[in-house]
């Protein structure tokens, strides 16, 4: 997301040396090119400060804040900064140490309760609205459908054109729920569209990678951790991982009636020609 509107849908309440730090950050002389050292000495304060800041912003840390503003600058400067792997190299080990990381933390970012809040609402629903704007979130949106189409709801994955959403939101009311993804930034359709779920008496859970930041409106359900630790190159595992375990915790609210429907998944699908998921060994 830029950083403008990370700032914009904060509320948090800012000590005087950390708006001093708003300020340079806010300037527009290129800030994005400068370390925290030297952001902290344009505004006359400790290094130490500018990280504090963007943590209570939401960011892992200034490295992140940083790749915002360099969003806001223009694509072109982005796309010239933003190196594969710059951060924290691009060797196996190092990868591997990033992406375990990242999900190690994730019960930190979303606590078992808050996963089990939203298993519960989409327990309670009749069909399952999926949607997603960016196309490298697309494969996420389809996994989401394919995940919850396995537990046996209605599902309906909303495309991003308004006369697609139009058509399909005809039909959502009280009964349904929509899972939403936004990563890096939230799509200019997000706001209305959980606007109109709401209004419609339904519910939705949103899967984010910024935790910290205040959607507008609120979803019911949040779920929000961070992906690696390299700003210029984040896979999807983070929120593949989110996706898997919110269908085990719905899984598990109701073992024997989510366990018929995979059986009658397994007996339509060798109905239909096709194979077991996991061969049998002879």
């Amino acid at each position: 997301m830029s950083f403008r509107s990370v700032i914009a849908s904060s509320t948090k309440q800012l000590s005087s040396s950390e708006r001093k730090v708003m300020a340079v950050l806010l300037s527009g002389d290129r800030v994005s090119e400068a370390p925290a050292a030297e952001v902290a000495q344009r505004a006359g304060t400790h290094e130490s400060t500018v990280v504090r800041l963007a943590q209570k912003l939401g960011y892992r840390g200034y490295p992140d804040l940083r790749a915002d503003l360099q969003r806001d600058e223009g694509p072109e400067r982005a796309d010239n900064e933003a190196h594969m792997r710059a951060d924290s190299g691009h060797d196996l080990f190092s990868f591997a140490s990033d992406e375990a990381a990242a999900l190690e933390r994730l019960a930190k970012y979303v606590p078992q309760e808050v996963m089990e809040a939203a298993a519960k609402t989409i327990d309670t629903s009749k069909t399952i609205y999926v949607f997603s704007d960016a196309d490298d979130e697309r494969p996420l949106r389809d996994l989401a459908a394919r995940r919850m189409r396995r537990l046996g709801f209605t599902v309906v994955t909303l495309e991003n054109s308004a006369k697609d959403l139009a058509e399909n939101m005809v039909g959502f009311d009280s009964d349904s729920t929509l899972i939403a993804y936004a990563l890096r930034e939230a799509s200019v359709r997000l706001a209305p569209l959980m606007a109109e779920c709401q209004r419609r008496g339904g519910r939705v859970v949103l899967i984010s990678d910024v935790p910290g930041f205040h959607f507008r409106p609120n979803p019911d359900h949040l779920l929000a951790a961070p992906r690696g630790d390299d700003s210029g190159y984040r896979t999807p595992l983070v929120p593949i991982a989110l996706t898997y375990s919110l269908q085990l915790a719905v899984f598990h609210l109701d073992r024997p009636r989510y366990g018929a429907v995979r059986s009658q998944i397994d007996d339509l699908t060798r109905h239909f020609g096709g194979v077991e998921e996991s061969p049998r060994r002879s």
